[in-house]
């Protein structure tokens, strides 16, 4: 089954001998593409990451984003690898776990439940991942690498702030050492996104 879903990711099929029946009228390629890309579409619209790209510009990230399905125990993205990659999940759950030699002894850190998103650091970053992402059930992963972005944002530069502010305000919510107040958390919140502008910037070569 884990080969079988590599092979799938890898847009590989068996070779083998088989018949089709068709009974009543059958989805032309056309409308089949149709139906995958408003998919994407929709995946897209549920990520707060995206919210300030027009239409236009989600059209064209929904070209680009691969299909990737994966099945229980499969290991989506490993700590410590290079990345410059986002993962939007439409469909099932992985659960997010921290280092560590030992893969039954690494600590659970969260879990994710479609729909969401994860990675988006080496997205707009390359920052290396900070966790290891394994799938719990039948999951659906969208791609999105790093030359599919590049266009759209040295198109419009002033998507850094809008991307930095969310993924800022993402990253307190998550911070368990972070102190409780609202105002300490927005301060923090305020630094990262600075932080993440420059850094962002600094990827992708944006003046």
């Amino acid at each position: 089954v884990h080969i079988y879903a590599a092979l799938a990711r890898a847009g590989m099929e068996f070779s083998s001998p088989h018949r089709v029946l068709l009974r009543g009228n059958h989805e032309s390629s056309d409308v089949t593409s149709e139906r995958e890309h408003n998919a994407r579409l929709e995946a897209l619209a549920r990520v707060p990451l995206f919210a300030a790209f027009t239409e236009p510009e989600r059209q064209a990230l929904a070209t680009d984003l691969v299909g990737c399905r994966y099945v229980v125990n499969d290991v989506i993205s490993r700590h410590g690898e290079r990345a410059d990659c986002l993962y939007i999940l439409a469909e099932g759950t992985v659960g997010i776990f921290g280092p560590g030699d030992n893969r039954a002894a690494r600590p659970k850190l969260a879990e994710l439940t479609a729909p969401d998103y994860f990675g988006e650091m080496g997205l707009l970053t390359g920052q290396a991942r900070t966790a290891n992402v394994v799938a719990a059930d039948d999951v659906l992963c969208y791609r999105l690498d790093k030359d599919g972005f590049d266009a759209i944002l040295k198109a419009r530069p002033t998507l850094v702030d809008a991307l930095s502010q969310v993924v800022a305000t993402r990253q307190a919510a998550n911070d368990k050492a972070m102190e409780s107040s609202a105002d300490a958390r927005a301060r923090q919140a305020s630094h990262r996104a600075a932080e993440l502008v420059r850094r962002i910037r600094d990827f992708f070569d944006i003046a």
